[in-house]
């Protein structure tokens, strides 16, 4: 059993171990059937007032410290999700061509470029965009790139900057998703910062059969794309992670302005304002997803937003309704389920972790040899592994 293989296994396990937990989300099932087997920790999340809450929500260590007393298993999770962070070097630059890149993105190539280092073989930008990531690696080392991007506009925008920069980056408007993509692949050497979804899963499973020589890839957006069902790409699981598990290993975030977050909070309230009012309609029927909401409906007010909702669901209003209790409603219900989200939270890096070992088991099974290594802060992204692949 290989490494990945060990730890997949060990992850197996755990997870499982601690499945009532991260499985119902408090957002959905206003109760957990956890609360009743773990009354006392229900009782102490929901005891947490706002700063203590905030500072739990915000640091995993602290978090998992205050929740071991009740959960003993998360004493071993830091061994479990460790990964080794590269020693690298900073990538050379030889061309000022950083001033149109933000900067929190610009540091993530950086960071990229430097854990990966020199290209094994001619480098092909997977989902490229603008070609960013490719044309930090041709600035440090030179040599030519081909970028595929599907956006027509990107790719030209993209080739004006590298001219500009007197680089040889060759742009091809391409659905990496397509058949004919994997040709693309041969002999090459592919790299992709925050692939999302399907896109590194096509870029992992292509890698082998297309004979690819080399593979560097920062996976990011489990659940884009995904099956109701994962499938694993490493050998057979007793694990299940359906769309939700993949959406809760990507819910951290460390880039959300006060005024975003603020936006987000309310959003969240309002819906579980209207979540109870159908619940109320219908009592017993299971949580329901809905479609996103227009975001012009949440600069109308509560009322509005409500109405508007419930004309889309179907979800008949009492003429009478007292939409400032409604409002309170959804506010403490959001509240509630902020505190009980925590031991959810918990293991969302377990799961990503879970995901990562899964692709790397399936790249050796292709006939690479896999590593797994974190390659910055995760202030800086927390999408910050990179799967790497040599024949």
């Amino acid at each position: 059993m290989t490494p990945h293989a060990r730890r997949r296994a060990a992850l197996d396990r755990w997870l499982a171990e601690l499945a009532p937990l991260w499985t119902p989300s408090p957002f959905c099932v206003a109760r957990p059937a956890w609360c009743d087997t773990q009354p006392a920790l229900a009782e102490a999340l929901l005891a947490l007032d706002d700063t203590t809450l905030a500072a739990l929500s915000a640091d995993d260590d602290a978090a998992r410290a205050f929740l071991i007393p009740h959960l003993p298993l998360l004493a071993d999770l830091p061994a479990l999700i460790d990964l080794p962070e590269r020693d690298a070097a900073p990538a050379p630059v030889s061309r000022p061509a950083w001033q149109y890149i933000p900067g929190r993105k610009a540091a993530q190539i950086d960071a990229f470029a430097a854990a990966v280092g020199a290209p094994r073989a001619p480098l092909v930008e997977w989902c490229a965009g603008k070609g960013h990531l490719g044309r930090r690696f041709l600035m440090a080392w030179g040599g030519e790139a081909r970028a595929l991007e599907r956006n027509a506009t990107l790719c030209r925008e993209g080739e004006a900057l590298s001219a500009r920069a007197g680089l040889a980056q060759r742009f091809a408007v391409a659905d990496v998703l397509a058949p004919e993509s994997a040709a693309s692949l041969a002999g090459a050497h592919a790299i992709a910062l925050h692939a999302c979804g399907d896109l590194h899963r096509r870029l992992i499973d292509l890698a082998g059969p297309a004979g690819a020589h080399a593979l560097d890839v920062a996976p990011c957006c489990y659940p884009l794309g995904a099956d109701d069902r994962y499938r694993p790409r490493g050998g057979d699981s007793a694990l299940v992670l359906d769309r939700n598990a993949l959406r809760l290993a990507v819910t951290e975030t460390v880039t959300a302005s006060p005024r975003l977050a603020a936006a987000s909070e309310r959003l969240s309230a309002w819906k579980l304002a209207f979540v109870g009012l159908r619940e109320a309609h219908a009592p017993g029927v299971p949580y329901r997803t809905f479609k996103p909401t227009p975001a012009a409906w949440t600069q109308q007010g509560f009322a509005f937003f409500l109405q508007a909702l419930a004309a889309r669901e179907n979800l008949p209003l009492d003429p009478k309704l007292d939409f400032a209790a409604a409002d309170a409603a959804g506010w403490a219900r959001h509240r509630a389920a902020r505190r009980l989200q925590l031991p959810r939270l918990a293991c969302r890096r377990a799961i990503e972790v879970w995901l990562l070992h899964d692709l790397a088991l399936g790249l050796e099974g292709a006939g690479f040899e896999a590593e797994l290594h974190r390659f910055c802060a995760r202030t800086l992204t927390p999408r910050n592994v990179i799967v790497s692949a040599r024949r």
